[in-house]
């Protein structure tokens, strides 16, 4: 009950997670989800700082450093005023002169490379060291479009390159120039030489998207990703962005506010959507083995009323375990694939459909192609190859009516889900037939030991009766003894036969009906010696029954158990009558007696409960004992031919 609620509980969260009730296609998805509220500063760090791959986000690790070539006092006074800016805006962060904050001249010699500064090594911090080049030349208008300054004229002297270390991170040599007018106001050096600043140190070169998506970013410096507008400002979306960036909890507030925002499945893909799409596989896989025990649990050797169903059920199963596999892998690695209420349940309707037309298919090739006496190798192959067959027809079929025009390796994913199939039925057939020979060894095996069970407490039931008689026996002759020698010396031959019978029987466990009564007439004999004309007894034995196989010592217990609770407790003389006759099913064996009824219950002692396990033994459940006080007091076995 357990597992069939667990399989609800995935049928119906699955459609929960994976459906959404309006139509929503690629193009929704490629807007940014435009009916959704968001936060426009933080959409232009998302759209500039993270690239939607993994989280990896490019900055300064270490301390932002910079040295000044050639600057005269108006850019000295400049670049001072923007690091006092910077500063105020990152608090967090080692913003500095080389010089200051390496405390030493600047050379190349060797053991200046070697040296480390605050846990950093100077070649690192050389390499990432932001340089600035100026220039007065007052030939030169105050014009700052591109391609309006003379070619002397170079923003950047070499391409950026990001560089990383152990413990630093920055741009390898991303030297600036600046060609000045030394008319030019401290105004315009500042707007110029700023906006460097902050296109440098947000690692702006490995911004993500070209577009320019944020409505009211289009003047900010930080805006574009292929190259620095000239009438561009340090906005407040620009200083948003620094501050998350050089941020020690980006990453986090990033992730809160994408999974605030945006549905889960988009978030977690914009964020890492490498990690997310290991997650997906092996949620997958997770779900796949899922469904599949709970399936082999539910229908394996599962017995219905029609044959057809033990085919339909396992294949629509199989078939919807996989539907459900793949859709929770494509709704975690393609939010753009949404899924609506009508195409869910369309296409369950096409798997019952296809599921049902497949069964039928596999039943008639197992009924009409698999011979029962066939080798269990071939009927695996047989079996396990039309499988196949029948369960990629409809992929192709499908493949081939949309006008796929796609190289037939795009159906590898396919072909290993129908392969997989078949191969998991022929080893379904294989581990049953393994299994039906290991119940049938273990049965055999079984059967044996009961045999051998059965024989030893045969053996010993037939042992336990001679002591028992005997004791019977040889009490009686002691209480002759005294009084009457003749009879004493005839129960002691009488009583000699019966153990020479006994000891020629020994090992054997059945005799012959002639036998047996033979027996039970000497018994009669001594036990009427004993009683006189009180007992008196008849013994009748229908034609062709004599020669009849019967379980040593079956009978005796019967006449012994009416002499003992039956004659002996009554003052008139007993009767016993011992009649054994044909029936339609086999024979019955009766001993009567006109002594006391039997109580209610089941009648004790030691004899009969001998009788009842020894039939028991011998014939199962096709021989009964029964008593009864009625027409006639008698107690009897029914043995079936």
């Amino acid at each position: 009950m357990k597992k069939i609620i667990l399989l609800a509980l995935i049928v119906l969260c699955i459609p929960i997670i994976i459906i959404d009730d309006t139509y929503k296609d690629y193009g929704y998805y490629n807007d940014n989800y435009p009916d959704l509220p968001k936060d426009e500063n933080w959409e232009y760090v998302k759209e500039r700082v993270f690239n939607g791959y993994n989280e990896k986000v490019y900055k300064y690790n270490g301390p932002i450093l910079y040295k000044l070539y050639n600057a005269t006092a108006k850019d000295s006074l400049v670049v001072n005023s923007i690091l006092e800016e910077l500063r105020v805006l990152l608090p967090n962060k080692e913003i500095d002169y080389f010089k200051n904050y390496a405390d030493l001249v600047f050379d190349d010699s060797l053991q200046s490379k070697e040296r480390n500064i605050n846990r950093y090594k100077l070649s690192d911090l050389k390499k990432v060291t932001i340089k600035l080049y100026f220039e007065e030349n007052n030939e030169v208008d105050n014009l700052f479009h591109f391609n309006e300054i003379p070619n002397s004229f170079k923003i950047y002297n070499k391409e950026w390159t990001f560089y990383s270390a152990k413990k630093i991170s920055g741009f390898v040599q991303p030297d600036l120039h600046y060609v000045f007018n030394g008319k030019s106001t401290l105004k315009q050096r500042k707007k110029e030489i700023q906006r460097d600043f902050i296109w440098t140190i947000a690692c702006a070169q490995f911004f993500q998207n070209k577009n320019d998506k944020i409505i009211n970013s289009r003047n900010s410096i930080l805006n574009n990703k292929e190259s620095i507008r000239v009438g561009s400002q340090f906005s407040e979306l620009d200083k948003f962005l620094l501050q998350k960036l050089y941020s020690p909890n980006l990453k986090k507030e990033f992730k809160d506010y994408m999974y605030k925002t945006y549905p889960w499945n988009y978030a977690s893909n914009y964020i890492n959507r490498e990690k997310t799409k290991v997650l997906a596989i092996w949620t997958s896989i997770m779900l796949g083995i899922i469904l599949f025990v709970l399936g082999f649990s539910l229908f394996y050797r599962k017995e219905y009323k029609h044959l057809y169903y033990s085919y339909f059920v396992p294949v629509l199963f199989f078939m919807i375990s996989i539907l459900y596999v793949f859709k929770i892998l494509t709704y975690m690695t393609k939010p753009y694939e949404s899924e609506h209420w009508r195409q869910y349940i369309s296409i369950h309707v096409i798997l019952i459909i296809v599921a049902s037309i497949m069964a039928l298919f596999l039943m008639l090739f197992d009924k009409f192609f698999i011979k029962k006496n066939m080798n269990v190798g071939l009927e695996i192959l047989f079996k396990a190859s039309f499988t196949f067959l029948i369960c990629f027809t409809p992929v192709i079929f499908v493949f081939l009516l949309e006008n796929n025009r796609a190289p037939w390796f795009k159906l590898n994913p396919l072909i290993l889900v129908v392969f997989a199939f078949s191969i998991g039925r022929g080893l379904l057939i294989y581990l049953n037939h393994f299994s039906e020979s290991l119940v049938k060894e273990k049965d055999v095996e079984l059967s044996r030991l009961k045999e051998i069970n059965a024989q030893a407490e045969v053996k010993l039931l037939q042992s336990q009766i001679n002591p028992h008689f005997l004791y019977n026996a040889l009490n009686s002759i002691a209480s002759l003894a005294h009084s009457n020698a003749d009879k004493t010396e005839r129960m002691a031959l009488s009583l000699s036969d019966l153990f020479r019978y006994s000891i020629n029987k020994k090992g054997q466990k059945v005799s012959t009906i002639a036998d047996e009564v033979d027996m039970v007439r000497s018994y009669l004999e001594i036990e009427q010696i004993r009683f006189g004309d009180r007992l008196k007894f008849s013994i009748r034995v229908d034609e062709g029954l004599k020669s009849m196989k019967i379980p040593m010592f079956i009978i005796q217990p019967m006449v012994e158990n009416a002499v003992k609770h039956g004659i002996s407790k009554i003052e008139n003389t007993g009767i016993i009558a011992l009649k054994i006759v044909k029936t339609k099913s086999g024979l019955d064996i009766v001993v009567e007696d006109n002594g006391p009824h039997f109580p209610e219950g089941l009648v004790s002692g030691h004899g009969l409960q001998t009788v009842y396990d020894l039939l028991r033994l011998t014939y199962n459940e096709k021989a009964i004992l029964s008593w009864d006080n009625e027409p006639v007091k008698h107690i009897k076995i029914s043995i079936e031919n």
